[in-house]
C-alpha cells in the first residue's frame, strides 16, 4: 500500500506563515503568496507550453569576446613570466621591456583596448535607459556585452599593467577596475535570480501564473490532479515571500539548501507515485510539480530581489564612477605630462 503525498493548502500556509513571524527581516508576514491566491487552473483552458528555445548567437558571441580577452591577457603574463618576475626597478632594462612593459608595444595595445572595452560596456545603460533603441538590440544581449566587455576589459587592463602600481593613479584605477568585475559578477548573478520576460524585463505577476499553469497542464489531462498535489506538497518546502533586498541577500546562503531539499523531496514523491502510476507517469509528474514550483519560488523571490539589484547597483555605480574618473586621470597624465 502505497503512502499518500497530498498536503492540505491550509497546511501549507500555516506552514508559511510561522515560518515568516520566525523570521520578519527575511518576509512581511501579512505578504500574500503572489501565486496563492491566483484562480484555480482551468481544466477547459490549458495554457501553452513554450517550445525550447534557441541560443542567441549574440550572447554567444559576446561571451567568446570576453574569454578571448581573458586568455589574451592570461597568456601574456604566462609567456612573459621572465620579465614580470624580475624586480619592477630592474624591468626598464630588460630587452622584454619595449614588448610587455605598460609603455611597450604590446603592453600599451593591451591598455588601449581594455580601456575601450570598459569604456565602451557603458553603453549598455544607454540601451537600458532608452527604448528608442530598441532597434539595437534587447536588453539581454547588450548585457551579455556589458558582462564580457567588463570582464575582458580589467583583464586586459591588469596585462597592461603587468603588477606595475607604483603610479598612485593607476593603482586607485586597478583596484576600482577589480571592485568593478567583482561586484559585476556578483550582480550578474543576482540578477539571473529575477525571472524574466523574453524581452529582458522582470517577468510580471501575471507572466508566472501563466508558466505556472503552462507547467501543470502540459502533460496528459489524466495527469494533472497529481501534478497539482505534487507541487502543493513541494511547494512547502519553498521560503515565505520576499519583500526586502536585506530578506533577499539573507536568503542568498540558503538557496542551494533549498535546491538540495526539493530534489530529495521530488524522489520520495516519485517514487510513491511511481508505485501507483507507473514509472514514466510518475516521472512526467513530478517534472511538471517541479517546474511549477519553480515558477512559484520566482514570484515569491521577484519583489525581494529587484529591490536588492537596486541596492547593488548603487554600489556597482559608485566603482564605475571612480574606475571612469582615474582611467581618463591616467590617460590625460600619461599623453599630456608623459607620467607613467
Amino acid at each position: 500500500m502505497s503512502t499518500s503525498i497530498d498536503i492540505s493548502l491550509p497546511a501549507i500556509a500555516s506552514s508559511q506563515a510561522a515560518r515568516s513571524q520566525a523570521d520578519p527581516s527575511e518576509a512581511d508576514p501579512s505578504a500574500p503568496d503572489p501565486l496563492e491566491a491566483t484562480a484555480p487552473l482551468d481544466p477547459g483552458r490549458p495554457a501553452q507550453r513554450s517550445g525550447p528555445q534557441r541560443p542567441n548567437l549574440t550572447r554567444v558571441w559576446w561571451t567568446v569576446v570576453g574569454l578571448a580577452a581573458v586568455i589574451v591577457a592570461g597568456g601574456t603574463f604566462v609567456l612573459g613570466w621572465d620579465y614580470f618576475a624580475i624586480p619592477l626597478d630592474a624591468r626598464p632594462w630588460d630587452t622584454l621591456h619595449d614588448t610587455l612593459g605598460a609603455g611597450g608595444s604590446w603592453g600599451h595595445l593591451l591598455g588601449i583596448v581594455g580601456s575601450g572595452l570598459m569604456l565602451g560596456n557603458l553603453l549598455y545603460l544607454v540601451r537600458r535607459r532608452w527604448a528608442r533603441f530598441e532597434r539595437l538590440g534587447s536588453v539581454r544581449a547588450w548585457l551579455a556585452f556589458h558582462v564580457a566587455a567588463g570582464i575582458g576589459g580589467v583583464a586586459l587592463v591588469l596585462g597592461h599593467s603587468g603588477g606595475d602600481f607604483t603610479n598612485p593613479i593607476a593603482r586607485i584605477s586597478t583596484i576600482a577596475a577589480v571592485v568593478v568585475l567583482v561586484t559585476g559578477v556578483l550582480g550578474r548573478w543576482i540578477y539571473g535570480q529575477v525571472s524574466r520576460g523574453e524581452d529582458g524585463e522582470a517577468a510580471s505577476e501575471g507572466e508566472l501564473v501563466g508558466r505556472l499553469r503552462a507547467a501543470l497542464h502540459g502533460i496528459d489531462e489524466s495527469l494533472w490532479t497529481e501534478a497539482e498535489t505534487a507541487s502543493a506538497t513541494l511547494s512547502a518546502l519553498l521560503p515565505p515571500p520576499i519583500m526586502t533586498p536585506w530578506g533577499a541577500a539573507r536568503l542568498l546562503p540558503s538557496t542551494p539548501i533549498v535546491a538540495v531539499r526539493l530534489r530529495l523531496s521530488s524522489r520520495r514523491i516519485r517514487r510513491t507515485l511511481g508505485e501507483r502510476l507507473g514509472r514514466d507517469d510518475a516521472r512526467a509528474v513530478i517534472g511538471a510539480a517541479r517546474e511549477a514550483v519553480r515558477y512559484r519560488l520566482a514570484a515569491r523571490r521577484q519583489q525581494g530581489f529587484k529591490a536588492l539589484i537596486g541596492a547593488w547597483r548603487g554600489i556597482h555605480r559608485v566603482a564605475t564612477f571612480v574606475l571612469i574618473l582615474t582611467l581618463v586621470a591616467h590617460v590625460v597624465t600619461l599623453y599630456a605630462v608623459g607620467v607613467m
